[in-house]
């Protein structure tokens, strides 16, 4: 077994991905076990934020994180991927993106106890917990996994392209004791299940209302001469003058971005 001191640098990136793609491997729901990069890429940064955490600000993987496009991002890290996963037999698929040109890409791999036992035994405790617990708590909930990742200590105290700072002491889970998941990611299949039969049941009652007012004779229709308009320009006139129609820029300063309102030392 190799020491943590004999692992290189991107040894330790290997390791970590392919350990967070093979924990995603034991998710109950053959859905839930699909990574795409962004996934993992978002579950090492929180690795390595929960190992500085407890190890005088130093990152595990030695990556140099940067604030980019609202989100922690390197790009050692992704292309890391791509050479890792393959390594240990995962399964690569791609689709058309509805959102851009690029396709969308998903991993995937069958349990294997063997490597995910060898990976427990080379990285430390506090990755694996890391791994471990995020994983398993957001899967590859993408919305509710940003969500906590942009509230962490080193993001709130960064600008846009900044490099980010591991030296403060908070970890990562402190950040956020109770993160925002979508209502429908809450429920249960049993739960989606007696929703959709409520609005359905709902729907068909609905549909009997309307039917049984059909039974009653249509109103005479309204007054539409020149003195309802009239009277429609009189009531409109009550509000005043109304708003111009006009475009409009709206700036923040570049000072929010390092409020204390915002990093949370207010």
């Amino acid at each position: 077994m190799r020491t943590l001191l004999l692992m290189t640098n991107r040894e330790r990136l290997r390791a970590i991905l392919q350990y967070t793609l093979l924990i995603a491997s034991e998710a109950d729901e053959a859905c839930e076990r699909w990574l795409s990069p962004l996934h993992l890429v978002k579950h090492l940064y929180l690795a390595d934020l929960h190992y500085a955490s407890h190890n005088d600000g130093q990152v595990f993987t030695g990556l140099a994180w940067k604030f980019h496009h609202f989100g922690p991002w390197s790009s050692e890290a992704f292309l890391a991927i791509d050479e890792a996963l393959p390594a240990i037999g995962a399964e690569k698929s791609s689709f058309p993106s509805e959102y851009g040109d690029k396709d969308c890409v998903r991993w995937r791999i069958e349990p294997d106890p063997d490597a995910l036992q060898r990976l427990k035994q080379e990285l430390p405790l506090e990755i694996k917990s890391s791994v471990q617990h995020y994983v398993n708590r957001y899967k590859n909930n993408t919305t509710a996994l940003l969500h906590f990742v942009y509230s962490t200590p080193p993001m709130l105290r960064a600008a846009p392209s900044e490099m980010l700072d591991f030296s403060c002491r908070t970890a990562p889970e402190e950040a956020d004791a109770e993160p925002y998941v979508p209502l429908m990611d809450r429920l249960s299949k049993k739960q989606k299940k007696a929703l959709k039969a409520g609005m359905d049941d709902l729907r068909l009652r609905f549909k009997q209302q309307e039917s049984a007012r059909s039974h009653y004779p249509a109103p005479p229709p309204g007054r539409q001469d020149k003195v309802y308009e009239q009277g429609l320009q009189w009531l409109d006139g009550l509000g005043g003058s109304p708003f111009p129609e006009k475009g409009a820029t709206v700036e923040f300063s570049e000072h929010s971005w390092k409020s204390a309102a915002r990093s949370g030392d207010g």
